[in-house]
């Protein structure tokens, strides 16, 4: 650990806008296509994309952003 090292709080505002702007398409996108060639029963749609949105938002999307944010901070 490095001693008196200061962490900075994440601006909360480009995070809620980041998170609107990547979820927009997402959402906009995906259940249509998973109605077009997976399903059409309205749960499973539903279920279908949020097993592939709620991952790719927390695990792809939001750390490389934050990722980004932290080495802006730093210059």
């Amino acid at each position: 650990m490095i001693p008196n090292k200061q962490v900075l709080p994440s601006n909360q505002h480009a995070i809620a806008i980041f998170t609107f702007v990547t979820l927009l398409p997402l959402v906009y996108y995906i259940p249509p296509w998973i109605i077009h060639n997976l399903t059409d029963n309205h749960l499973f749609v539903t279920v279908i994309s949020l097993m592939i949105i709620v991952p790719v938002v927390s695990y792809v999307a939001m750390p490389l952003f934050i990722k980004s944010l932290k080495i802006l901070e730093e210059r």
